[in-house]
């Protein structure tokens, strides 16, 4: 991908996000993980930015973020549990480039069913596998994430440190890759004893939908579509928690 595609990309991008966030967005919610690209929000919207870092430990975890650029949290938290914050409390939630990221997907959607009232946004942009640097790995099923809810995902942690060393192009995101079994090995080691964040999970848009929708059936988190848009390397869903629930 050349850099000016890669500008160009990231500017349609940026756009979609804020037509549909002038849209949906307004009143009082969260965003978690914003960290140096928070959404842009309509000047009525009050958002307190949740992350599981002290903004000293996110300057730290991200060398390669202008320190100034570094988003400091209002709430420290695990944005799956989103333990600090209350039952129907927030208008909205954002969570942009995160889902891929928990370990426990469906515990984080089920928190966020219980922080958001009635009627509350859920602002999502989760990144479409085939267009990024996970476009050679499997998408997750939703088999396996309802193991992971049911099970805790220790049981699966290790084999998503091996999937990402072995399938994503690790050039892609500036990491060395591995030429033996031996580097190979080290390298998934290291990855799991830096806690480092990986893309535990990968989806594609039909996976996507699968998951919103089997969550629905199975768990009884009535989440209505609002919007979904493909945009770039993401793909965005605007879901708002049923005013029946």
């Amino acid at each position: 991908m050349s850099e000016d595609y890669s500008r160009r990309l990231g500017r349609v991008v940026s756009h979609n996000r804020m037509v549909l966030s002038a849209r949906y967005i307004d009143g009082e919610g969260i965003e978690i993980g914003g960290l140096g690209r928070p959404l842009d929000v309509v000047p009525t919207a009050k958002v307190s930015y949740v992350d599981r870092f002290s903004i000293e430990e996110l300057k730290a975890s991200y060398p390669e973020m202008p320190a100034d650029r570094v988003l400091a949290p209002d709430i420290v938290a695990n944005g799956e549990t989103l333990d600090p914050i209350p039952d129907a409390s927030q208008q909205f939630v954002i969570a942009n480039h995160v889902v891929e990221h928990f370990q426990n997907p469906i515990l984080f959607f089920h928190n966020v069913y219980r922080v958001l009232k009635e009627d509350g946004i859920l602002f999502l942009a989760i990144p479409n596998k085939e267009e990024t640097f996970d476009r050679d790995r499997p998408v997750t099923e939703f088999a396996h994430l309802e193991r992971d809810f049911s099970e805790g995902p220790e049981w699966s942690k290790r084999q998503h440190f091996e999937e990402f060393v072995a399938l994503a192009d690790l050039e892609d995101i500036g990491r060395p890759g591995w030429e033996t079994e031996t580097e190979r090995e080290a390298l998934v080691n290291k990855l799991i004893d830096d806690d480092y964040s990986i893309h535990f999970h990968v989806w594609d848009t039909n996976a996507m939908v699968e998951m919103i929708t089997g969550m629905a059936k199975k768990y009884d988190l009535d989440f209505r579509i609002r919007h979904v848009m493909s945009s770039g390397d993401e793909v965005i869903f605007i879901l708002q928690k049923s005013q029946n629930k």
